[in-house]
């Protein structure tokens, strides 16, 4: 059996710059099962110019992408269909996790939903159960759907580490390079209506297993770690297990993840400490300035949770990434509003998307009758897909002027230079 393994990616109005280039880990866990299988597969991302094989015919070609890819999936599949007639098509991946019905579709055999990778071991293995998948029964001519499969433990499975050593040297967080990516635990506990990271795993959310994380991150070859983890502690006993794991297994590297700016308040007393143990860069949802945008988001969190936050960090020496939301309903007052409060907290570094609705998630369904774009191609955070109170392009140039102030950060500046020398 011979399998291909393909990221399918979507260039943005950032492409050119790529401040976060990462490996594609999702496929590299599916790699470590047909390795340990006896399988042969091929690891397929253009973005680092791995094409598929001359000459060689696949038995089952898996695409992995993520919402803005939906489109470009579809479409890849249907040629891979032309290509290889005899071929079997799966999707795979968060989006497909979310929304099975969109791909059941001509040029597809199966939509994989299912966060257990012992899942598609068992699938691989010719499992007719069908749990955790849906399959197109191409003599029928219909689709049967696979029973539900919620994972309620961390599975015991590496990815497989060796693309991500062949392209180590292109990978980078802004202007810390060399950045390995590592997944702890399942979903999100949280209740954000414009993020479906709660609504993986049917909801159910599983916590890292230390033990197993720390064995796994002592062995990656790198010193820059990125915990991809929604919402890596959840509580004050997160962290201090992970301070504890850190010492115990004596991991020397630096490590980015994303938390929220509660915890950080509440955990204050321990920032110094994870720091210590190498806690380089956290990356925090701020989302707005306005606190009742705060409560219509479901955060949990008013605006002066966020400038707390920035000063605790400040004062532990990690770098802080600040991730905003623009409305479309912004006026030009709300433009400057954000600039004036970016500019009063002293963000090094922060990113702004514009309010996306994500099918799947309870923002979306509130909204899809108002889009005014439905190509997946759109639904990447730059462009506006809800009618915007600015016409159009007063609103993208508010937008894209808003990023101007990250020209003085000297993290900002000394990324650049290594895009434009690697150039």
């Amino acid at each position: 059996m011979i399998v291909f393994l393909e990221k399918v990616r979507v260039r943005t109005a950032f492409s050119v710059l790529e401040p976060i280039v990462t490996e594609p880990l999702e496929l590299m866990y599916l790699e470590a099962i047909l390795s340990e299988e006896g399988i042969l597969s091929y690891l397929i991302d253009t973005k680092f110019k791995k094409e598929p094989p001359k000459g060689v015919v696949p038995d089952l070609i898996v695409l992995n992408g993520y919402n803005v890819s939906e489109s470009q999936m579809i479409s890849q599949s249907r040629y891979y269909k032309k290509t290889y007639p005899f071929t079997k098509v799966m999707v795979s991946g968060v989006h497909a996790q979310v929304n099975r019905k969109t791909f059941r579709v001509e040029g597809i055999d199966y939509v994989f939903f299912s966060q257990s990778l012992e899942t598609f071991r068992r699938f691989i293995k010719g499992d007719t159960l069908q749990k955790g998948w849906d399959a197109y029964q191409p003599f029928e001519r219909k689709w049967r759907l696979g029973d539900e499969d919620r994972l309620f433990k961390n599975e015991n499975i590496e990815p497989e580490r060796r693309f991500f050593y062949e392209i180590k040297s292109k990978t980078r967080y802004i202007d810390k390079k060399e950045v390995a990516i590592v997944k702890g635990g399942h979903g999100c506990p949280f209740e954000c209506v414009f993020c479906y990271c709660r609504l993986l795993n049917d909801g159910v959310y599983i916590k890292p297993d230390y033990d197993r994380l720390m064995s796994q991150i002592r062995q990656i070859d790198t010193h820059f770690i990125w915990l991809v983890d929604d919402s890596f502690f959840i509580t004050s006993e997160d962290a201090l297990l992970f301070i504890e794991k850190v010492k115990q297994y004596e991991i020397k590297k630096s490590f980015i993840m994303y938390t929220r700016a509660d915890f950080i308040i509440m955990n204050q007393d321990l920032l110094v400490a994870l720091k210590d143990c190498g806690v380089d860069e956290v990356i925090v949802g701020f989302e707005t300035p306005d606190g009742k945008t705060l409560e219509r988001y479901k955060k949990g969190l008013n605006e002066k949770a966020n400038e707390k936050a920035v000063e605790i960090t400040k004062k532990a020496r990690i770098d802080l990434t600040a991730l905003f939301i623009v409305d479309p309903d912004y006026q030009i007052k709300d433009f400057i509003k954000l600039s004036h409060y970016i500019k009063a907290l002293d963000l090094s570094v922060y990113t702004l998307s514009i309010m996306t609705p994500l099918r799947g998630t309870e923002d979306y369904e509130k909204k899809k009758h108002l889009l005014t774009e439905t190509d997946s191609r759109y639904f990447d955070f730059l462009h506006l897909v809800l009618p915007s109170k600015l016409p159009k392009m007063i609103f993208y140039l508010l937008f894209y002027t808003s990023h101007i102030r990250l020209l003085k950060s000297k993290r900002i500046r000394k990324m650049l230079r290594g895009i434009f020398w690697e150039k």
